[in-house]
């Protein structure tokens, strides 16, 4: 199943804790265009950006699906696929890493038992990954990954 990506895009950043690192988040003909530069100065070290769920308030029956797929063209670096429920208002994420191959676009395929719920980095316990609570999805490179990145999603799907 495939689904045009959605228009709200928004990024945030280390800036929120003191941070200096930077990114742009932008809708492009060839799907969503995440870019910046990650700096560890004053104890910073992420960007990040966050959209709406596609299939939120969707009459579509999504809750039987085992993976999401996407599809990125990245830049060697590794990255963070995020994704936040109604149960989680805290802060917390549900997070699958994956690296990128420069210049090329590679196809990730997450099965919902991968996601890690994490909170600031660490690890928190959290109910079991529920598609049908998922109200966004987003990106994040940290890690100690300093200097310009770029990655593009072309798209994001759920495998049944």
């Amino acid at each position: 199943m495939f689904i045009s990506l959605p228009h709200h895009l928004k990024t945030i950043n280390d800036t929120v804790m003191g941070g200096q690192s930077r990114s742009v988040v932008q809708l492009c003909e060839q799907g969503i265009r995440f870019r910046g530069e990650v700096s560890l100065a004053n104890n910073g070290g992420f960007a990040s950006m966050r959209s709406i769920w596609p299939w939120l308030n969707s009459p579509l029956s999504i809750q039987e699906g085992h993976a999401i797929k996407i599809n990125v063209k990245g830049d060697g670096q590794r990255y963070q696929f995020r994704l936040f429920t109604a149960d989680n208002n805290d802060g917390t994420a549900y997070v699958y890493k994956f690296e990128t191959t420069p210049d090329q676009t590679c196809t990730i395929e997450m099965p919902l038992t991968s996601f890690t719920a994490r909170f600031r980095g660490q690890p928190a316990e959290k109910p079991k990954l529920n598609l049908k609570n998922i109200l966004e999805y987003g990106l994040l490179i940290g890690d100690q990954q300093a200097g310009r990145f770029d990655l593009l999603l072309e798209s994001l799907s759920i495998i049944d």
